[in-house]
């Protein structure tokens, strides 16, 4: 799931790709909250998974974003 969350932070929010990496915050790729709701929007959208901008704000990193993207994958 970290592949699918790092093509749709460069393709659909232009964060650089040589910026992402698992261990990167969402500070250092300038993922705020408005950014955060673009995405949850995004997932949402192309996962088809119910993930709300406020839960992708409460992770830390990258990979611990898309272990919280996995997870709702599983589920969906």
């Amino acid at each position: 799931m970290y592949e699918v969350l790092k093509g749709i932070l460069v393709d659909d929010l232009q964060v650089r790709e040589e910026d992402i990496l698992p261990t990167a915050t969402r500070e250092e790729v300038g993922l705020d909250s408005l950014a955060a709701l673009e995405l949850a929007e995004v997932l949402n959208a192309r996962l088809g998974i119910r993930i709300r901008d406020y839960e992708l704000l409460d992770t830390t990193t990258l990979a611990e974003m898309a272990h919280l993207v996995a997870e709702r994958k599983e589920r969906a």
